[in-house]
């Protein structure tokens, strides 16, 4: 067995959906030691039972999972009823089988060029893409994909997502990947979709990335590795593999390249990458500030949330010959302490984000790590605390636990919005190219929906009582002042 893709995901839904091995055994009138078998990886079904084993499985998930959790997976596989979800979590299931057993026939690919109508499995040229990126090498690639028309599975392989981690895990400038996608495709009612859009973002980050926008993505995935492998698949209505065509030939992978390269314009990138001190030094940074209705999503401790006398301290530390960009973010600051007091400031903080400054004493200072020890962490956390305490009109929420557990040990994602100016602040661990502007209208407002989403309507992660935040707030002062007296 390559994997054991099928078993872990077959034992997510069914804890997910609160459905007992006993339960699916008895469905399924298999002893209950194969259903462990399975989810442990020490045995699969059979292919000639898969399907209908798989099923089984999709009909207990959606037919006895609770309200709360089918609500949640139909907006992750964007599924508008029950019917589109069970197929959905078909797919996925029949996907992750073939991969775990191996029975993709790879020689079939390996030919000048090659046609699959409907492939058996899902992801047999996606995976054929994700293999071949040899990360220790130099590479030239260009992508052009219907991304969020596709289905779960396809997602993750295409941002780069294994295992529920990044792919891409040092910085690597001499990789060049070409990302051209609809982004009319993405809707911002989709939580699970921005949010991996985001991820995707972060973990291409630490490439030579570039990010399109064209409507030719539509309907398609069109993929070269400049001198290894190229494919085409053209997609279903709903986001189905219909048609896929793969070559191993150079000359036939340079040319659907230059294809891809083709709709690239540099008048349709949707973001700006950016320093935060160039944001400052541009007052970029100071105009977030003073447009109305901020709304941040707040993923790791930052500068505007630190004590005064701290903030002076780093201030001069971390900018001693940079006068223009000093004089700014102190301005910043004296701002942001004004802006708490206004109405229209809506700050959600992950919960994770604390926890960790907590532990780690990690602090993102204008995009400077600044690890502090345990006495000042509990001083700033006291000092956060104050502020929520202070300013009874700041709209403040938590995000307790994540929107999906295929991001679970993935950074949080942050981002920083008002009426004109939104920007994205990446979790990569290189702050020189971590910001990202955003250029496009409709993506600002995809972002407006989903912030909107997630603060309104997502009471099963969302945590509005101030009284719970502030609670937290005093549970991780204790956690430090114990580090503390270790220290």
């Amino acid at each position: 067995m390559n994997n054991n893709r099928f078993g872990n995901r077959l034992g997510q839904l069914l804890v997910s959906a609160d459905i007992k091995n006993f339960t699916l055994a008895q469905s399924l009138k298999y002893d209950v030691s194969y259903i462990s078998k399975w989810i442990s990886g020490k045995a699969v079904p059979s292919k000639k039972n898969i399907e209908s084993i798989v099923n089984v499985v999709c009909s207990l998930v959606v037919n006895h999972g609770s309200k709360d959790f089918i609500a949640e997976i139909k907006r992750e596989y964007n599924a508008s009823d029950d019917e589109q979800l069970q197929d959905a979590l078909k797919k996925e299931l029949l996907g992750a089988y073939h991969e775990t057993v191996g029975d993709f026939d790879y020689a079939k690919y390996v030919n000048n060029a090659s046609v699959v109508i409907r492939p058996e499995g899902q992801y047999p040229l996606l995976q054929d893409y994700a293999r071949g990126i040899d990360t220790s090498k130099p590479m030239e690639i260009a992508i052009l994909a219907d991304l969020f028309s596709m289905d779960h599975m396809s997602k993750l392989l295409l941002a780069g997502i294994e295992n529920n981690r990044f792919r891409v895990q040092k910085e690597r400038p001499d990789i060049h990947l070409h990302f051209i996608l609809d982004i009319g495709q993405l809707d911002g009612h989709s939580v699970y979709d921005v949010i991996l859009f985001v991820h995707m973002l972060t973990n291409y980050s630490l490439l030579n990335f570039t990010l399109s926008q064209s409507k030719a993505a539509k309907g398609k995935l069109l993929f070269s590795i400049m001198k290894h492998y190229a494919g085409i698949s053209l997609l279903t209505d709903s986001g189905q593999f219909l048609c896929t065509v793969s070559s191993r030939d150079k000359e036939v992978g340079h040319s659907i390249y230059d294809n891809i390269i083709a709709h690239e314009n540099p008048d349709q990138n949707l973001f700006s990458s950016l320093t935060l001190r160039s944001m400052l030094e541009t007052r970029e940074y100071m105009q977030l500030l003073l447009e109305q209705n901020n709304r941040w999503l707040v993923g790791h401790m930052m500068e505007l949330f630190i004590t005064k006398d701290l903030f002076d301290q780093l201030l001069k530390s971390e900018f001693p010959e940079e006068e223009l960009a000093r004089r700014e973010a102190e301005r910043a600051y004296l701002i942001a302490q004004n802006i708490f007091e206004r109405e229209d400031v809506f700050i959600m903080i992950y919960n994770s984000a604390l926890t960790n400054f907590m532990l780690s004493g990690e602090l993102d200072f204008f995009n400077k790590k600044i690890v502090l020890d345990a006495k000042e962490r509990k001083k700033q956390l006291e000092r956060l605390k104050n502020l929520f305490l202070d300013h009874r009109d700041l709209h403040v929420k938590m995000v307790s636990g994540g929107f999906s557990d295929d991001f679970r040990y993935i950074t949080n994602p942050c981002m920083f919005l008002s009426d004109t100016v939104n920007y994205l602040r990446l979790e990569n661990d290189y702050y020189d190219k971590n910001i990202l502007l955003v250029r496009d209208s409709q993506l600002r407002e995809v972002f407006n929906i989903f912030y909107d989403e997630i603060w309104n309507d997502r009471q099963d992660v969302v945590v509005s009582e101030r009284q719970l935040i502030l609670e937290q707030l005093d549970n991780l002062m204790n956690a430090a002042t114990l580090l503390s007296d270790v220290e």
